[in-house]
């Protein structure tokens, strides 16, 4: 069984992209792995162990310069992202493995926005260290781990096409949340502006169902050459990512109010 596994695993390995394979954190899965069991470890065990028994650790001017990074980061890719529309279709994007400049430009992108993923990570470091363990939740882990593991997939095996509509609107979101992150931790008043967090919440799901509609119409589209399989696995993230965030905004937003009046 053990060789069968093994064979699978190899198969799977002939359909890389060559385009990838020697980027860093590319060759294997090994890195990311080991960075992602890491991550697990830090922010369910070793974490809350060392601050048990520590007062909370102020960032506030190192979260004001990782979000500022981020902003410029998640600014530069989109700005870069926007270059692309003329050569993209919602109604169907295939892969293309050439070597046309504008082809591995995307690959290129795809590329920056894994690693992006991959910083994203800091967001629940900077929870536990700052002890505000209640925002350690199901749906910030799973959405950070699972963004990983697939920006990771798509860069190492189908880097370009159609996944470009669902990096695009995630990288827009994410200039805006990370702006709302630092002036919160720029001046503290922000974090009572609640209609904040409600609103980028609200975008939050208007990306979501926008990433779903651009997945659905490729996959109902016959002509279209881009994976069915690889939709179908899109698609189910994504309706799963819905359901979460919108559990999440009916549980923190509409239940709560709805108490107060």
């Amino acid at each position: 069984m053990s060789s069968t596994n093994d064979q699978l695993f190899l198969d799977i390995f002939e359909y890389e992209d060559p385009r990838t394979q020697n980027y860093f954190l590319m060759s294997s899965p090994l890195p990311l792995f080991f960075i992602l069991a890491t991550y697990v470890s830090f922010i369910f065990k070793i974490g809350p162990a060392v601050m048990k028994n520590r007062q909370p650790v102020n960032l506030d001017k190192a979260m004001m310069v990782y979000n500022w990074a981020q902003i410029i980061l998640n600014a530069t890719i989109f700005i870069m992202g926007l270059g692309q529309i003329p050569r993209m279709s919602l109604f169907c994007s295939p892969l293309d493995q050439s070597n046309d400049p504008h082809v591995v430009t995307m690959v290129n992108l795809h590329y920056y926005y894994m690693m992006l993923k991959i910083l994203d990570l800091l967001d629940t470091v900077f929870f536990v260290l700052r002890k505000k363990n209640n925002q350690v939740t199901f749906l910030h882990v799973y959405h950070h781990l699972m963004m990983a593991i697939f920006t990771w997939i798509t860069v190492k095996f189908f880097a370009g096409g159609q996944v470009y509509f669902l990096g695009m609107p995630n990288l827009f979101v994410h200039v805006v949340m990370y702006f709302y992150y630092f002036l919160t931790a720029w001046d503290p008043i922000y974090k009572e502006s609640i209609w904040w967090k409600k609103y980028i919440t609200q975008l939050q799901l208007v990306q979501h169902c926008f990433i779903f509609l651009s997945f659905i119409i490729p996959f109902l589209n016959a002509n279209c050459s881009y994976p069915k399989a690889l939709l179908g696995i899109y698609l189910t993230q994504t309706t799963l990512m819905i359901y979460l965030f919108t559990d999440f905004y009916i549980k923190t937003y509409v239940k709560k109010r709805s108490k107060l009046h």
